[in-house]
């Protein structure tokens, strides 16, 4: 075969390559954006059928409330609930068409369970609402029987099973596409290290070919030729004149300027290949990392919930049972069995605000009413209401701050009670100013904590061995929610211990707070 046909022919093959190459790399990158787009959507999925779950529930127990004690807020939070419900759905139903637009139809049957769940949950807030409606003309024990039917037969019999099931179905989901997504890396290796081989030898062969049949009338350049088939391209061939054999060492000098460029090319987008693969390999063990770490986070935090609502809920159906239990009683004995009732859910309701502005502030959404006021007289106004005998040490004329009052006056109280229960007696609170803020210090003369006490007091529920040991009662949220508070400010939250003896506590506010934390 004529060289002038070999040349165009091995350009060809190169080219081709080259395209392949290039083919390569997109459809990796629009696979693996598919495949992270599936799982987004997957995790989206899960997340607001959990969202529906928890609001489910909640207007549940809002309705409950409204039945047993009555309605306090006129069916406001019950329509509130109802409209997040409803957007939740909206939400679900969203994604399922997202998904159907990216898989094919085989997520409708999700479209199927939404569409049961949705039914479920109108039929059981339409009869909630009809024995809310009716509370006045019922007895306790009828008002409390029609509840326990509806809770029984509608919601923890078919509702749960049914949004088990959905959440159980996203879940597997998610790992499905996790899984094809591995897939897909391992096999894109694969293709991409055969392409490479098959590059190699391709190349390998071609220069084995002119090699064995030019040998012979192209003797003088024989030598060079060796050395492009061993992959060195930084030579060229010296031709003087215009014969054939100049010709040809020519057509060889060009042929190897294009091949060693090109080759460099196939180097650089295999590297970058390799690199990207690597880099989305890294990133999907991240992730699934996360959602490992989320989801022991979530169980952690779902069995420390029920242990702490265990003993206030006890209370309740205690208290329940007893006003139930026998016949008719007065109405100050059927009064003092709810006001315990009641009690015991305004510590259970304290207890989920808390835990609830803490999970917030962990998920960066925790939400203040900022005012611009003065810490001097908030901080005396506050410990006043704990101890009027207690007085605050400052060298201040005023302090502005932008700051929640509220939460900053539940932090305070929190600290004081902390102190005078576990601690010892209040020493004293000093106010003093920092380069970006204040400092607010609480000091008791008690025994202090240990090294061990002191890295865990800011955990959810960890009670000191001091607190265990003296006191039965806390539910360990005190010092979680001042860090809360002071974090969600843009400050933080510390202990140390006095010189003196005793633990001082600190809470540090910024002047100004993060625009995340605002409202």
């Amino acid at each position: 075969m004529k060289i002038a046909r070999l040349l165009p022919m091995f350009a060809v093959a190169m080219l081709a390559l080259v395209i392949a190459g290039v083919g390569l790399t997109m459809w990796t990158s629009n696979r693996a954006m598919h495949f992270n787009e599936r799982v987004n959507l997957a995790k989206t999925s899960y997340i607001e059928h959990l969202n529906l779950k928890s609001r489910t529930y909640q207007l549940i127990k809002q309705y409950a409330d409204a039945i047993l004690i009555g309605d306090q807020d006129k069916g406001r939070t019950e329509n509130e609930l109802t409209r997040q419900i409803l957007d939740h759905i909206a939400n679900i139903r969203q994604t399922i068409g997202d998904e159907i637009a990216l898989v094919g139809a085989e997520e409708i049957e999700e479209l199927a369970t939404l569409a049961e769940i949705e039914g479920m949950i109108t039929r059981f807030i339409s009869k909630l609402g009809s024995v809310a409606s009716e509370t006045e003309a019922l007895s306790p024990g009828e008002r409390w029987q029609k509840l326990s039917d509806i809770l029984n037969k509608d919601i923890e019999q078919r509702f749960r099973s049914t949004i088990t099931k959905a959440l159980e179905g996203e879940q597997q989901e998610v790992i499905e596409a996790r899984e094809e997504a591995a897939k897909q890396i391992k096999a894109t290796i694969k293709i991409a290290s055969s392409f490479a081989l098959f590059a190699f030898f391709a190349t390998a062969a071609s220069f084995y070919y002119f090699t064995t049949n030019m040998i012979v009338p192209f003797r003088a350049v024989a030598q060079r030729v060796e050395e492009f088939g061993g992959g060195d391209f930084s030579k060229r061939i010296a031709v003087r004149g215009q014969n054939e054999i100049a010709h040809v060492a020519r057509v060889l000098n060009d042929m190897a300027s294009r091949v060693e460029e090109r080759t460099q090319k196939l180097h650089d987008q295999k590297v970058a290949l390799e690199r990207a693969v690597e880099q989305r390999t890294l990133e999907l063990e991240r992730l699934l990392e996360q959602a490992e770490g989320a989801g022991k986070k979530r169980r952690q935090m779902l069995a420390d919930v029920s242990h702490e609502l265990r003993t206030p809920l006890t209370i309740i159906r205690g208290e329940t049972d007893i006003a139930l239990r026998g016949g008719d009683k007065t109405p100050a004995e059927y009064r003092d069995a709810l006001t315990r009732a009641r009690e015991a859910a305004s510590h259970t309701s304290q207890l989920v605000d808390d835990l609830l502005f803490i999970s917030r502030h962990e998920g960066d959404d925790a939400k203040l009413k900022l005012r611009e006021l003065d810490l001097v007289r908030l901080l005396e106004e506050t410990v006043a209401i704990f101890d009027p005998e207690i007085g605050v040490s400052h060298d201040l004329v005023q302090a502005n701050v932008a700051v929640d009052p509220v939460r900053i006056r539940q932090a305070v109280l929190a600290l004081l009670s902390n102190a005078q229960q576990y601690g010892g007696r209040v020493s004293d609170v000093v106010l003093c100013q920092t380069l970006d803020g204040y400092q607010i210090a609480i000091s008791d003369d008690g025994p202090g904590m240990t090294e061990d006490d002191k890295s865990k007091a800011f955990e959810r529920f960890f009670r000191g061995s001091n607190a265990a040991a003296r006191y039965g009662h806390g539910s360990g949220l005190g010092l979680p929610i001042v860090r809360a508070i002071a974090e969600a400010h843009g400050g933080a939250a510390d202990l140390h211990d006095r010189a003196e003896g005793g633990t001082t506590a600190l809470i540090r506010l910024p002047r100004r707070p993060h625009l995340k934390a605002v409202s």
